[in-house]
Parts: C-alpha cells; sequence; structure tokens
C-alpha cells in the first residue's frame, strides 16, 4: 500500500488531471502553429456558413477534409458549445484544419 490519505490521492488527481489538460492545449497550440488553414470565425457569423469556407480554403490548400458538412458542424458545436447561441456565433473562436486533414477548435 502506499499508505496516504484519501484526501492526498484526490489532490494528486486534481493535479495529474490539470497537468493533462495543459499538455492538451499546448498540443492544440503547437498543431495550430504548424496547421496550413487557420479560420476565422467571428462574432456574429452563422455557423452553418462555416463548412463552405472551410471546404474552400481546403481546396486551396490542397487538403482533403476527413469530415463532411454535418460532422463539421457538429465538431464546431461540440468544441465551441460556450461561443455559440443558436447558430450565430456570440464569441471568436478559431477552426484549424491540419495538413492530415483533420479538425479541432481552439
Amino acid at each position: 500500500m502506499l499508505r496516504t490519505s484519501r484526501a492526498n490521492v484526490c489532490i494528486l488527481e486534481r493535479r495529474a488531471r490539470d497537468n493533462i489538460a495543459r499538455a492538451e492545449r499546448t498540443l492544440k497550440l503547437a498543431a495550430k502553429l504548424r496547421a496550413p488553414v487557420v479560420l476565422k470565425v467571428k462574432q456574429g457569423d452563422d455557423i452553418l456558413e462555416v463548412p463552405k469556407r472551410l471546404f474552400k480554403a481546403a481546396d486551396a490548400a490542397k487538403i482533403r477534409v476527413k469530415l463532411s458538412t454535418l460532422d463539421v458542424i457538429s465538431k464546431i458545436r461540440g468544441g465551441a458549445r460556450d461561443k455559440l447561441y443558436g447558430r450565430s456565433v456570440t464569441q471568436n473562436f478559431d477552426v484549424v484544419l491540419t495538413s492530415e486533414g483533420e479538425l479541432f477548435i481552439t
């Protein structure tokens, strides 16, 4: 046994989760810096228009997007849930497309 209290285990677990979250943010930032396509979505934009802009930018960069239009919208809703109200954008965010065609929201 480790001979530690339950409180100490909880503290260690919380710190580990914080470190993991910090590492994930760092990895997203690194991918964003290397990404050939970073689409700025501004306040007031309609999220149903974002996939068209994304596919146009991907075609210009000769990148094949691995997701359909509905999947892109779903990914945006999942990644920017707190920045949307219905179809409208309430806070600016970026849609990042990697050279492998993967998409993530920052």
